[in-house]
């Protein structure tokens, strides 16, 4: 099976970097609780971000943070602004902790491309005086970055914390880290699942001013990462260069992709900075597209009923075999009646 549906990092770490992980697994005493302070995977982080360890905060994926942001900021009298689609487990937890949601759609703009609504997050913004602002760059499934200079007025215009989830940043080389320091209210969200290929030990971490760090560290489990998990990230960030290079050519395959995807007939891809791509089919329903390539032996993500879309495809980018042969089975799906 060709696994091209969950935007993860499909090349695994060298063999030197795997004698290491396994010299580590060997060494470690899994009898004993982790440092609650996870101090040593917050200083690598610190050193890859040029942001004090002090005041990042690591967690068991992204989504557990995105789950104490909710409980420190949301709750029934407060509100979670965001647009639809975007990254589902904003909404998941909006549910799970009684906080009402204030989504709005994206806009069809000229020449089919894609509006972000910019004017409708901020009314929603000074309408609310409680609440939490979700915003995804870039965004997933869509793949496009949020605008810097309209991201420096919504901070400006309301005091809500506003989260920039950062998860595809190295593949996007965007960041608003440089507004840390200038605003309270800006709090970025990022993982090591994507870039560094740690999706399966999930380790994710958050960026943010002293007092909102304070208020999540209150809420947040002393023992929120395995042992494991901790020091295999804390070794794997060291591997810098290596994934540079891995992220190099993961945007040549979506590059790639896109280039490929936009030659073919009946389809409308959608350009994206994350490694993944966004597309509709016009002939032939999305979910049958998924489906034969299934049977094919090539995963992608099929939405049969995603906001503002519809019916909608993602694949994310892969080796460049694997790129080649979704292209050549959906050529072939395409042609089929």
């Amino acid at each position: 099976m060709i696994k091209l549906d969950a935007n993860e990092n499909p090349y695994r770490p060298p063999e030197a970097l795997c004698c290491r992980l396994g010299e580590f697994s060997r060494q470690l005493d899994y009898n004993r609780y982790p440092d609650k302070t996870y101090s040593d995977l917050r200083l690598a982080l610190s050193e890859y971000c040029d942001w004090p360890a002090e005041l990042i905060l690591a967690g068991n994926g992204s989504d557990e943070l995105i789950l104490l942001l909710l409980l420190a900021y949301g709750g029934p009298a407060s509100r979670m602004i965001t647009v639809q689609p975007t990254f589902t487990m904003y909404s998941h937890y909006a549910r799970a902790t009684g906080t009402p949601a204030v989504e709005m759609l994206y806009r069809r703009g000229e020449n089919g491309g894609l509006d972000y609504p910019e004017q409708e997050i901020m009314a929603a913004a000074r309408e609310n005086c409680s609440g939490i602002i979700f915003l995804c760059s870039p965004n997933n499934p869509t793949g496009e970055l949020r605008s810097r200079d309209w991201l420096v007025k919504l901070l400006e215009w309301t005091e809500l914390p506003v989260v920039v989830d950062e998860a595809y940043y190295e593949f996007s080389g965007e960041t608003v880290m440089d507004l840390l320091g200038k605003y309270d209210n800006l709090i970025i969200l990022r993982t090591l699942s994507k870039a560094f290929g740690l999706a399966g030990l999930r380790v994710g971490y958050l960026l943010s001013p002293p007092a909102v760090y304070q208020k999540l560290e209150e809420l947040r489990s002393p023992y929120n990462i395995s042992r494991y998990s901790a020091g295999a990230a804390s070794i794997l960030l060291e591997a810098r260069e290596y994934y540079q290079s891995c992220w190099e050519k993961i945007k040549c395959g979506r590059e790639f992709l896109y280039r490929e995807l936009s030659r073919l007939q009946g389809l409308t891809v959608y350009p994206s900075r994350g490694n993944y791509l966004l597309f509709q089919t016009e002939d032939k329903p999305e979910i049958e597209v998924y489906q034969s390539l299934l049977e094919r032996e090539v995963k992608i993500r099929c939405w049969d009923d995603l906001a503002f879309f519809g019916q909608a495809l993602r694949v994310s980018a892969g080796r460049r075999e694997e790129n080649e042969l979704f292209l050549s089975e959906l050529t072939e799906v395409l042609k089929e009646g």
